[in-house]
């Protein structure tokens, strides 16, 4: 039977960085438990190989979820970008603010963090899948198969249910509901949002640049603009991605209004129009968009008119052209869903944030702390959730460190 100070389950971005910052605050023994074959495999897969690591604006209007969290991370850690600096790890910003290694390489991040940790000492134990912790007199439990780890504090770094492929199950919430913890719903998010197939499948493989607003009965949700990419029965892209966390909770009552044209308003596009017409009045109508959209793009719209194709531009009439002017800026298409679990990047939802405290610990099971995915936190696209991962992990490691001292006097 093992015995450690700390250990920490889950060897992803939380639990790696929480490993290191025990380590850099103590002396206390460590081991992160991974039920995978290897830690950070989840790393590896970031910001499309390239590891987008953290963002130069963070700010809590990038985060959906209990943003209160953001205020409970510790101040020690100014920057993520000095947290691997530490660790001999350069990095470089892309115009739009978001970071990445200077290798622009997720392994480059991966190698600082496991360097590190096992040059402080920290036993990484892959293929350990905890399956239960128990409190004992002494401190805890980790039951991984018929062999059980002692410590005196546990870091449940377990992450969500995203892509389970990479090892996120959502098991971490069944270790901390044996603890006595609840959760919120979960829903998954940075995620293609689905919508009627008949809508789309005409436009497969196609982008856009549209502003994206996520409507319910009249009231706007989210709004963010970017390209929008057409997938089979799906709308995809940053832009997308970035509102389905708000989408999730609003299947079948919510739609999706594009506005594929943002850069022009609704009366610049109709002058544009009725001048087109004229000019292209012999051609067909399905000419009267060249120009302006992918052809594909522009027959859609004038589907979603009712525009009969078989007319030349010349025979449209004013109310048609303010019908394609209309579908032009409010393209709309009903959320049906958000895609699945294995095609989301992060969970939306995770452990009640009144079960733990300031400390990022258990309010049920003292020296038991949350950091990462668990928790009821998700941000957009950029470098967001992996900059709360970091950070958490750091709060979580350091402030099991202070409860081993105080524990042990």
């Amino acid at each position: 039977m093992k015995k450690y100070d700390i250990i920490i389950i889950g060897g992803g971005a939380s639990g790696l960085a929480a490993a290191i910052a025990v380590k850099k605050y103590s002396d206390f023994t460590v081991a992160i438990l991974e039920k995978g074959q290897r830690a950070g495999k989840k790393i590896l897969s970031t910001g499309n190989g390239r590891c987008n690591l953290t963002n130069c604006r963070i700010d809590n209007d990038c985060y959906n979820g209990e943003r209160t969290l953001l205020g409970r991370l510790s101040s020690d850690i100014e920057s993520t970008e000095e947290f691997f600096s530490e660790m001999g790890l350069a990095c470089k910003k892309d115009d739009q603010g978001r970071v990445y290694p200077y290798s622009m390489a997720a392994s480059s991040v991966l190698d600082a963090l496991r360097f590190t940790a096992t040059a402080k000492g920290v036993d990484i134990l892959c293929e350990h899948n905890v399956s239960e912790i128990r409190k004992t007199k002494s401190g805890y439990e980790a039951v991984c198969g018929a062999e059980i780890i002692k410590a005196d504090s546990v870091i449940i770094a377990a992450g969500g249910c995203a892509t389970p492929s990479l090892g996120s199950d959502g098991s971490g919430y069944v270790l901390a509901k044996k603890l006595g913890h609840s959760k919120t719903n979960l829903y998954p998010a940075l995620a293609p949002i689905r919508t009627d197939i008949n809508l789309v499948k005409a436009l497969k493989g196609l982008r856009t640049y549209a502003k994206a607003s996520l409507s319910s009965e009249g009231r706007i949700l989210a709004q963010q603009t970017g390209e929008v990419q057409f997938s089979d029965g799906a709308l995809s892209g940053i832009c997308i991605f970035n509102v389905s966390s708000i989408a999730a909770r609003y299947v079948g009552k919510a739609e999706i209004i594009l506005d594929i044209a943002p850069d022009f308003k609704k009366k610049d596009i109709s002058y544009m129009l009725f001048t087109t017409k004229e000019t292209r009045s012999s051609l067909p109508c399905e000419e009267l968009l060249t120009g302006l959209f992918h052809k594909r793009i522009g027959q859609s719209v004038l589907k979603n008119a009712s525009i009969s194709l078989n007319k030349t531009c010349g025979e449209l009439t004013e109310k048609e052209i303010y019908r394609i002017c209309d579908v032009i800026k409010e393209w709309r298409f009903p959320v049906t869903a958000v895609s699945d679990w294995s095609l989301a990047q992060v969970t939306s939802g995770g452990i009640k944030t009144e079960e733990i405290n300031e400390k990022l610990e258990s309010v049920f099971a003292k020296g038991v702390f949350f950091c990462g995915e668990i928790l009821d936190i998700d941000g957009i696209c950029g470098g967001y959730n992996l900059d709360f991962a970091w950070k958490s992990g750091y709060t979580a490691g350091k402030n099991s460190a202070e409860y081993i001292y105080d524990i042990k006097g």
